[in-house]
């Protein structure tokens, strides 16, 4: 009886392991090919320098609380109507929420839905006392050693002026759109974009129209990132995970530190910090990220491969692999940074309150209600508080299958024939969010090439993009400009 068990356990784990060799073996590449296109001739150097005064104009956003750059704001305008003549003399152009831009291009058959191309104007500030650790000033617009260097140069002047650089080629050209395009630019997503594509969302919403697809800001072109590939990605995201600042305050018994409670305020915080980063939110495998591991199963060692290719076997492995990671762990839960703590004033008396700023970005399919439920069951002390301060929920999960993804797809293979192309999660915002009332789907991406060092210039110190990566930028919404509105 025992020995035919085994046997029959035996032959269970062979059916298992054919099943799973069959299916690893047969998810193999696409061998369906894009023929590469001849480049658009453009003077990237004149569009170089361009972008280069963009820079040097500081359009920064500070704060919420901060007054706008308006002079700034100003004078980059009248920078663009002067670099782009024929699209300030045949596009219409209007300005919104007092310093955003909203471009219309008309196209000739009214019953196909527009598609919106976005970027944003506004840049963040440079952390005072880091302006001597930039290889050239951070608001120079240098060119030298084969970049543009800046603040606005990744993040998001460039795509702005490569969008206006695109339609004022295509003009110059004669060509006439059949779709209608839009071009939004606004001037406050660092500080949540409500001022400025919150309202040109909302006034294409006053006049009736419903987009097919907006394209922002968002992923890029990366190397060296995922294991066992070798080649570039394009990673096109779906969707991108929402935001919720949550403030937690402790309170106790204050008074003289010579007679302290059993916990204090301090204790009481830091405690419930320590509780929610040892009980994080659980991980889960599910679109965006399933779509992106599907899509690069086939380009990846065999190991690997089987893996994502029989996850309805190990799916549970994959997860809890990616959960340990770091940018991996971010794609498959709602992730928890406790950013700020704050109680006391004096080394000899005891705080009667302590505070803390916990930062979530939430993952598609939580909500800020659900995180907010974990983090208060997770604490368990009705000593302590919890509120929130900001927030939005994650983004829906735009289509694979959308005329949009597909234009755009085709356009990454045509201009980057040497790259690969997947969908993807965006871990941070953006300005897309806003658009989701008035589009059928919304996609971010933007053809920046990275390697592991550019990652922290967004944000960051030495913010500068190749030249010859701008011109490839340029051509990119160029090629999309045809393929989506011819």
């Amino acid at each position: 009886m025992i020995k035919k068990a085994l046997l029959g356990l035996v032959g269970i784990i062979l059916i298992l392991l054919i099943v799973i060799v069959v299916r690893t073996v047969l998810n193999s590449p696409d061998s369906q090919l894009t023929e590469k296109i001849a480049p658009a001739d453009i003077n990237v150097d004149a569009a170089a320098g361009r972008l280069g005064e963009a820079v040097r104009i500081r359009t920064i956003s500070e704060s919420r609380d901060a007054p706008v750059a308006a002079e700034a704001f100003d004078a980059l305008h009248a920078l663009l109507d002067r670099s782009y003549p024929l699209v300030t003399a045949q596009l219409k152009k209007e300005v919104i929420g007092g310093h955003s831009l909203l471009y219309t291009w008309k196209g000739s058959d009214p019953s196909l839905k527009p598609a919106l191309f976005m970027g944003h104007m506004d840049v963040v500030p440079v952390e005072p006392g880091t302006e001597d650790q930039w290889t050239h000033p951070p608001y120079s617009g240098k060119i030298a050693n084969g970049a543009i260097w800046g603040r606005g140069t990744l993040d998001d002047k460039l795509s702005v002026l490569a969008i206006l650089e695109a339609a004022e080629y295509q003009l110059s050209k004669g060509f006439k759109p059949t779709r209608t395009l839009y071009f939004a630019f606004g001037h406050d997503e660092e500080i949540g974009g409500k001022n400025g594509a919150g309202k040109i969302s909302a006034h294409l919403k006053d006049q009736g129209i419903q987009l097919a697809y907006t394209l922002d800001e968002g992923m890029v072109i990366v190397q060296g990132v995922m294991p066992g590939i070798d080649d570039p990605i394009a990673f096109i995201a779906l969707a991108e995970k929402g935001y919720l600042t949550l403030e937690l305050t402790a309170t106790a018994v204050g008074g003289h530190s010579s007679i302290p409670p059993r916990a204090t305020a301090v204790g009481k915080i830091s405690k419930a910090i320590a509780r929610l980063e040892e009980n994080r939110m659980p991980a889960s495998l599910q679109s965006p990220a399933s779509d992106m591991l599907d899509t690069l199963a086939p380009h990846m060692p065999f190991g690997l491969k089987a893996v994502i290719s029989n996850r309805w076997l190990l799916g549970p492995v994959l997860v809890g692999q990616l959960g340990k990671g770091g940018s991996t762990n971010a794609m498959v839960r709602t992730t928890t940074a406790a950013t700020i703590i704050a109680g006391g004033s004096k080394d000899n008396v005891l705080p009667s309150t302590a505070q803390a700023t916990v930062n979530f970005r939430i993952l598609p399919g939580d909500t800020i209600e659900t995180v907010t439920r974990h983090v208060e069951q997770v604490i368990g002390n009705p000593d302590v508080s919890v509120s929130i301060k900001q927030g939005n929920n994650p983004s829906r999960v735009s289509s694979l299958q959308s005329d949009g993804y597909k234009m755009i797809h085709k356009t990454v293979q045509e201009v980057f024939p040497d790259v690969l192309v997947a969908p993807g999660l965006m871990l941070a915002g953006s300005d897309s969010k806003h658009y989701e009332a008035v589009a059928d789907n919304s996609y971010r991406f933007l053809p920046m090439r990275f390697g592991p060092a550019d990652i922290p210039r967004v944000h960051g110190t030495d913010e500068r993009i190749m030249v010859d990566n701008y011109g490839e930028i340029i051509r990119f919404y160029i090629r999309l400009m045809e393929n989506a509105a011819s």
